[in-house]
């Protein structure tokens, strides 16, 4: 005993050293713990705060790290599935030593992200509850830990608290999860009285001015004392200082400084990130209290259409951050991953990230400041019945001014909004936004991110507004049109959610799921693929769908950065979201890691603070025709651009330039857009073959291209051994007569193709087009003569806009050679042409039309030319013998229409049809 005692001693001498240098306590470690699903923990003679706990946990952390709660078995197909699961009432306890020397300090507690109603108890005493989601749990315990062992009890409580509908980010299942626990920084904090609680820093770039307003800790009595404040530069050379004698009373506790810098000072941006340090010395008859705050000198202000910064027009090329952490559950509170996450961002040419309907923690917004990222920070309000509950708008009233309060001097945090698509009393959201501009003006304000427009908005985030669609979901084969007009309104105009084009998963990973959240949903589409024998083709699946969202994100990216007035767009996104039903729309995954489908570098070369743009009228040409296309630049870098050549040339897939040159242009200013670059005209009469050409355009180190497809306008394909129809019997009857038929059904029961993929994904909107993309073998002869990659390129526009897909899936040894893709919910085999032998004869099946329009659908053309010359060849031998009562299961329309009248409106409705 005597020796447990000394060794005690020895510990609680080293634990007062070590907190008397620090006068700080980590309280990170193990805690007892325990769960109270039924929540009786808080209710007289079942008070758990009263009990000794008696399982454990490590904090920081949550109960699914902790494998706490129940064990989930069940395999979500339209999101990522928990280990662990648990919802409600939470019990968290640990005894702490205080030390002497902390006698007469202000004692407090801080926990850095609470999910997120959570109550404190000191020696089995109710303290204090809190419920802030966005921003630290702060708790004044100096009444109740006196110097000596105290036992610390922390319940939380991961209930929806108010009606929140299920999408919000901050608290969803199908992002970060609804977590339990508690992450980041958990300490308590030694500080005199009067401490410094609050420092809000204001930037005068014009005249070179800081002011300060510092805000105390309340006092019942008169303190004086002195500040000394100190502007340093990021190297730590002192370029300002300023004494201050105060003095403090209980109706005066915040006093406003400002200091004057007699030297050039650097402004803070995306090219130029430089951060200065407000060091504070608080010099009182309690002792002496060090603080240091990062700024940067940066003034934001709503322009005519765009967000001006620092005095000039900055345009947003934006991502989302949905609170996807697939290891976790629960967003990083470190500076090294969120670094990891925007220099990723940045590589790929973006210089904006918007918090969909959450705030992350302090870690990004210090991320941020360092590399030169515009943030726009959300409330976690994602609601369709604005103006109901009270609570729970004072609730959201004080989130906002928690998130203003705690992170307001980081220069990276530019706008504030309310919200995600909210709907119902947008009084009530102006009211927020007008209360959160008087409180706080260095940041614009949005009463909500789509839907509403209203008086006070500095900036709209939105899909369309008064005068039109401004958002781009898809490119077309024409790229001379923009999203002027419609972004033409009183207000910058951001366009939201851009792109959401999905593409199919990569199964390859899956094995990247390694923390509390496992991507079942892979497994499930995994083995619906490998029942209808196709799993071979999945990696084919993934990088087809892959290579077709990239193409159409350039177009996407383009089109809003011709559009002179837009004030820019956020993309959804450059990674993937694996909620909401598993939206694979990234060109990065989950953990926003490259999938392989395109570089940094390629990617800048349509999004970037400076890309050349091209007018082109369309994609697909005949030889007797002339190219034409009106170069434009959208320069938002932060030099002008001198007067030079604009290089240029047309090359073949060898990469041979067929025709080259360059053209003269004049001074480009900074921060603008131009149609006026150049313009260039390429008669294409020696192009003898068809095939894709490509046109590059230089200037200086900046390059882009745009490929065209160039065919000849007089084919006559050789139609001499084959027979061709559009009738099935027709069809059937030659193909018992030993002939190779070319049949093109035009009203065959299937998918109705479309040149773009499904639109964020097809398990959450079940609407046309139900598949994911196209499949092209694009190696097969019958393609000899319509050069194509193995995916749909803009000069399959003319064809997938007109075609349908037939479900093959009972026809196990065909596969098609124009395949959709289906959706990885179902993976059905979807074909729109193939091949088969039937009967005595040998059969080619396109499933398109043909006529309409055709004469301004050259591609459509060239490809029935290319088909009825292979089909009429003796290339043309099918390998897979299909029984004609199989293919009568397809065509005949006597088969579908008894098919058709055995169906049951309960059982497509079930099978999601």
């Amino acid at each position: 005993m005597r020796f447990l005692f000394l060794f005690i001693s020895f510990f609680l001498l080293n634990c007062t050293c070590l907190i008397q240098a620090t006068e700080r306590i980590q309280l990170s470690g193990i805690w007892r713990f325990q769960l109270d699903p039924m929540g009786f923990g808080k209710t007289p003679g079942s008070e758990l705060y009263l009990s000794k706990l008696t399982e454990t946990i490590v904090l920081p952390g949550s109960t699914d790290e902790g494998g706490k709660g129940i064990q989930n078995f069940v395999s979500h197909v339209d999101r990522l599935s928990r280990k662990f699961e648990y919802c409600g009432q939470a019990w968290y306890q640990r005894e702490v030593v205080i030390p002497e020397s902390w006698k007469g300090k202000e004692i407090i507690l801080n926990l850095e992200r609470c999910h997120w109603e959570t109550a404190v108890y000191v020696d089995g005493k109710p303290i204090a509850t809190k419920e802030r989601l966005s921003t630290p749990n702060r708790f004044n315990l100096t009444q109740q830990l006196t110097p000596g062992i105290h036992t610390l009890t922390l319940c939380v409580d991961n209930r929806l608290k108010y009606p929140m509908d299920q999408w919000n980010h901050a608290t969803t299942e199908y992002t970060q999860t609804n977590w339990n626990g508690i992450v980041g920084d958990l300490s308590l904090q030694a500080m005199n009285p009067n401490y410094i609680s609050n420092v809000k820093i204001y930037t005068d770039i014009e005249n070179k001015k800081v002011t300060a307003q510092i805000c105390f800790a309340p006092s019942k009595s008169s303190v004086k004392g002195n500040l000394l404040l100190e502007i340093k530069e990021k190297e730590g050379k002192t370029i300002a200082s300023k004494p201050v004698k105060v003095v403090l009373s209980d109706s005066v506790f915040q006093i406003e400084e400002t200091l004057d810098i007699n030297r050039p000072i650097k402004l803070w941006d995306e090219f130029n990130p430089s951060l200065y340090t407000l060091d504070i010395q608080w010099s009182t008859p309690y002792g002496e209290e060090n603080k240091s705050e990062q700024f940067g000198f940066r003034k934001i202000e709503q322009g005519k259409h765009h967000i001006r910064l620092n005095n000039h027009d900055i345009h947003l090329r934006g991502v989302l951050d949905c609170a996807v952490f697939p290891l976790t559950g629960y967003p990083a509170t470190d500076t090294d991953s969120w670094e990891k996450i925007f220099r990723t961002i940045k590589e790929y040419g973006m210089n904006h990230v918007r918090f969909h309907s959450w705030c992350p923690p302090q870690a990004a917004f210090h991320a941020a400041d360092r590399l030169g990222l515009y943030l726009q920070v959300e409330l976690p309000m994602w609601i369709k019945d604005v103006g109901k509950y009270p609570a729970r708008r004072q609730f959201f009233e004080e989130e906002m001014y928690a998130i203003l309060n705690e992170y307001g001097n980081h220069p990276s945090f530019i706008l504030m909004c309310n919200g995600n698509e909210n709907e119902g009393n947008f009084d009530v959201l102006e009211d927020l936004i007008i209360k959160g501009q008087q409180y706080d003006n260095r940041h614009l304000y949005s009463a909500s991110t789509a839907r509403t427009h209203v008086k006070a908005d500095q900036f709209y985030v939105s899909h369309l507004t008064h005068k039109g669609w401004i958002t781009v979901y898809e490119g077309k084969p024409s790229t001379d049109w923009d999203r002027n007009a419609e972004s033409d309104i009183d207000v910058p105009v951001i366009a939201h959610e851009t792109g959401q084009r999905c593409m199919y998963p990569n199964f390859a990973e899956i094995s990247k799921y390694t923390g509390v959240l496992e991507a079942r949903n892979f497994n499930i589409y995994r083995e619906r693929l490998a029942r209808n024998g196709m799993l071979h083709q999945a990696d084919d699946f993934f990088r087809a769908t892959g290579a077709h969202t990239v193409l159409q994100y350039k177009e996407v990216n383009e089109s809003l950065l011709r559009t002179s007035q837009s004030g820019g767009f956020q993309l959804l996104g450059l990674s993937d979201f694996p909620g909401q039903g598993s939206a694979f729309v990234g060109i990065l995954d989950a953990f926003w890691e490259d999938k392989g489908l395109v570089s940094p570098e390629k990617f800048r070369e349509s999004c970037a603070p400076t890309v050349l743009l091209a007018r082109m009228p369309k994609r697909v040409y005949n030889e007797n025709e002339t190219f034409t296309a009106k170069l434009g630049i959208y320069h938002f870098g932060n030099k002008d651009i001198k007067r030079g050549k604009v290089n240029w040339a047309l090359t073949d897939e060898a990469g041979r330039e067929l025709k080259k040159g360059n053209l003269s242009h004049q001074a480009i200013q900074s921060y603008t857009v131009t149609d006026s670059l150049a313009k260039i005209d390429i008669p294409l009469e020696d192009i003898k073959s068809a095939g894709k050409y490509t046109l590059h355009v230089a200037l200086g180190a900046c390059h882009n291209e745009w490929d065209i497809w160039v065919y000849p306008s007089k084919t006559e394909a050789n139609e001499e051994n084959l027979f061709f129809t559009e009738s099935w019997e027709t069809a059937r009857k030659m193909l018992s007569e030993g002939k190779q038929v070319l049949f093109v059904s035009q009203s065959v029961q299937g998918r109705k193709t479309q040149f773009a993929s499904h639109f964020w994904n097809p398990i959450m909107f079940n609407w046309d087009p139900m598949i994911v993309g196209t499949l092209i073998e694009h190696t097969h002869p019958s393609l000899s003569d319509f050069p194509t990659s193995y995916y749909a390129d803009w000069q399959w526009w003319d064809v997938l806009n007109y075609g349908t897909a037939i479900d093959l899936t009972a026809l196990s040894s065909v596969t098609p050679i124009i395949q959709s893709i289906d959706t990885y919910e179902e993976n059905r085999k979807l074909g729109i042409a193939f091949e088969v032998k039937s009967g005595k004869g040998k059969l080619f099946v396109l499933c398109a039309d043909i006529h309409k329009d055709i004469d301004k659908r050259p591609a459509m053309k060239q490809l029935m030319y290319s088909i009825k010359n292979y089909v009429g060849s003796d290339r043309f031998q099918p390998q897979n013998e299909v029984p004609t009562y199989m293919l009568d299961a397809l065509f005949d329309t006597h088969v579908q229409k008894k098919k058709e009248n055995n169906s049951s409106d309960a059982i497509n409705q079930l099978l999601n049809k």
